[in-house]
């Protein structure tokens, strides 16, 4: 689900990091990319340098907003009118298996003439993450974000936007941003097989603007959260590191409370929630100056089910969490004091991010393949990017992938595609059919003996030249050979020629 702000929230939060650097000397700059999508030349807002777009996508358009008042970061877009792709991709060179978080940020602005904005899909690798809808949001004049963790699985990351059945027109993103995450964070997560999409995050007893960077060294959005409990104020500082998670020291100065012997009862997140798995994790500090003779113990419930029983709460915080808590509709979470405690419970903050399970990858062998292939010919579809199987809908336009995540068949007749096969494409032990008549496809044909599962090798209508490889007639399940009308030369192979039940045709050429 998206998650709004304001104009005015992130013109806040964009200004907190214009203030001197040495201010925030000890605080490390997030790592990652900020890229402030379909812009001309780098902005720097303090620390945080946005950068253009190019070099990370290949294909869309770029349009400004046409509004004087518009922040800098909204103020570009780049949009996908090409309705033929089933995806549009970002690519980030990552560290394999680090962890990081991506945000996307919509701002709609009317910039194609419409006034309604595009619904669409996100794709996080080869899983689909969410549905974009911004119209709620853009008819309040707010702008939308979209947060997910994930961890790299291979060398590079790929943010993919791709249209659906209810897509009317061009899917469009204004800012995206890759912030590296420490290991330790959400680690009860297993990242091989799931993603955190993030639904809230809040300080609770806390009524100021959007706590971010430098209060959060990793840019996450703390937002306020406050209700008809009591609030109380923090005496002591607490150490981010003191926790899995790094919550920023500002994010816990604040609470709710209860008084002495009364439960403490919180609504939250204040959206209903769909039947899922959820990361849910909260964060305490005992407001009071730190004293060995004092103590703030109680049980956590959430829903009426026991989350924490007898969680005693220092001056130094502590965190509890569920890494994977099934709820639905509204939540509430609720803290009985212990009868022996002298102070009534205290919460103050908490995160809870929806589990999506990972769809899968193509295998390594065949992304490396197919990534080949795409930079060997110079003309590719411009869907050619991110995972080339996943999601098997939005897979790469002209191929044709199993359900274990390997290409079976590449078929590009009469796409006009120009350049040359690599010899990698030999990687692609899966591929059954390999259909590329009607090309201007040039130079020489590899050796594909370890294509053991080829049936039909459709060359036809190009301008391969040399010769034809005599390892072709190694190949036991070959029943179509068609090389005709291109520039091939010398014998046609003797293996080739005694071959039963293959059907070749190799006329149009200059061969004996």
């Amino acid at each position: 689900m998206p998650i709004s702000i304001s104009f005015y929230l992130l013109l806040i939060l964009i200004l907190l990091t214009i203030f001197p650097s040495f201010l925030h000397a000890s605080i490390p700059l997030p790592r990652g990319y900020y890229i402030n999508c379909g812009c001309d030349k780098e902005d720097q807002f303090g620390s945080i340098r946005w950068i253009q777009d190019e070099g990370f996508i290949d294909v869309g358009n770029v349009s400004t907003i046409d509004n004087p008042n518009i922040l800098p970061i909204l103020s570009t877009l780049r949009y996908f009118p090409d309705e033929s792709a089933r995806k549009y991709c970002y690519v980030f060179p990552v560290i394999k298996e680090a962890k990081y978080l991506i945000r996307t940020t919509y701002f709609y602005g009317g910039f194609d003439g419409g006034k309604e904005p595009p619904v669409f899909d996100q794709i996080i690798e080869g899983t689909k993450w969410s549905s974009v809808n911004t119209s709620e949001n853009y008819a309040k004049g707010l702008t939308s974000y979209y947060e997910i963790v994930v961890a790299a699985q291979g060398k590079t990351l790929s943010v993919c936007l791709a249209r659906n059945k209810d897509t009317v027109s061009s899917p469009f993103i204004s800012a995206l941003e890759l912030v590296s995450l420490e290991d330790s964070m959400y680690n009860s997560t297993d990242f091989t097989k799931y993603a955190l999409s993030t639904i809230a995050r809040h300080s609770f007893g806390y009524d100021g603007n959007i706590i971010s960077y430098p209060d959060d060294q990793f840019n996450r959005y703390w937002s306020s959260f406050m209700d008809a409990n009591l609030i109380v104020g923090s005496h002591s500082n607490v150490s981010s590191t003191n926790f899995w998670n790094f919550p920023p020291q500002k994010a816990l100065r604040s609470a709710l409370t209860a008084s002495r012997g009364k439960q403490l009862v919180v609504q939250w997140p204040a959206v209903a929630l769909p039947n899922d798995s959820y990361y849910v994790a909260l964060y305490f500090q005992d407001n009071r100056t730190p004293s060995p003779f004092s103590w703030r113990v109680f049980d956590v419930a959430v829903n009426g089910k026991d989350f924490y029983k007898g969680l005693n709460v220092s001056a130094d915080g502590v965190m509890v969490y569920a890494s994977q808590l099934q709820l639905a509709g509204e939540t509430q979470i609720t803290l009985t004091p212990d009868e022996d405690s002298p102070v009534g419970p205290v919460i103050n903050a908490g995160e809870i991010f929806q589990i999506v399970p990972l769809g899968g990858k193509t295998i390594t062998r065949d992304v490396i393949a197919m990534n080949e292939l795409a930079r060997s010919i110079k003309n590719p579809p411009s869907d050619w990017s991110g995972d080339p199987c996943l999601p098997l809908q939005n897979s790469w336009t002209g191929i044709i992938c199993s359900n274990d995540f390997r290409v079976e068949s590449l078929n590009f007749t009469n796409y006009g595609l120009s350049g040359s096969l690599p010899d990698d494409i030999v990687n692609l032990t899966a591929l059954t059919n390999i259909w590329l008549g009607g090309n201007k496809l040039s130079g020489p044909i590899p050796d594909v003996r370890n294509l053991k599962k080829l049936v039909t090798l459709h060359l036809n209508d190009n301008e391969f030249s040399g010769m034809i490889p005599p390892s072709l007639g190694e190949l036991n399940n070959l029943k179509e050979l068609y090389l005709y009308n291109n520039n091939l030369t010398g014998q046609i192979p003797e293996s080739l020629r005694s071959k039963p039940g293959l059907d070749m045709q190799t006329y149009g050429n200059r061969l004996e």
